[in-house]
């Protein structure tokens, strides 16, 4: 695995985008990226606590329609974290909290999925009552536990830098650079 990741890094190095490199361009993807964010950890938080039962008043189908701007926020993070892996791809790829941070936006992925397939039409439909059934409760959890974990994986990519390995080396996961 820890060839894997290191050919990666290596290609990843190869493509350099010239745009990161300018006095502005970290601060204005950096920027985009928390704006995606905001949209996309706020639109489905506001969802997900509806399902919970918070502000039962609002019928659960019109936050729904909210999920165009998650769309576009998680678009504003693919492209932005893009172009921050591929500046800089040994200190993400070899970093464990990036790592975990993928780990939590595959589970909420898939997280996200169960829900179209197991409540969204019990929940968005006309005659749906206002609260929600039991497994979109437990999906709206799982969903809040993970956005909130990868919200902090994201910050602990910064304050776990990887360096050079010792001498028992990387694991079965690099989180070190091999001598």
């Amino acid at each position: 695995m820890q060839h894997v990741q290191l050919t990666l890094v290596r290609w990843l190095l190869s493509i350099n985008p010239r745009f990161m490199h300018t006095a502005w361009g970290f601060p204005v993807a950096q920027s985009l990226h928390f704006i995606g964010l905001t949209l996309l950890v706020g639109t489905i938080w506001l969802f997900d606590l509806r399902l919970l039962g918070v502000a039962k008043r609002i019928p659960i189908a019109a936050l729904h329609r909210l999920v165009p701007w998650t769309l576009l926020g998680y678009s504003f993070n693919v492209v932005t974290g893009a172009l921050f892996l591929m500046t800089e791809p040994d200190q993400y790829i070899l970093n464990r909290a990036f790592q975990f941070k993928l780990l939590f936006m595959t589970v909420a992925g898939v997280n996200a999925a169960a829900f179209y397939l197991i409540a969204y039409r019990s929940v968005t439909s006309p005659d749906a009552g206002q609260e929600a059934p039991t497994s979109a409760r437990i999906i709206a959890g799982v969903s809040l536990c993970c956005w909130l974990a990868v919200i902090i994986c994201g910050r602990l990519i910064t304050f776990y830098r990887p360096g050079p390995c010792g001498p028992a080396g990387g694991g079965f996961l690099a989180d070190c650079f091999p001598r």
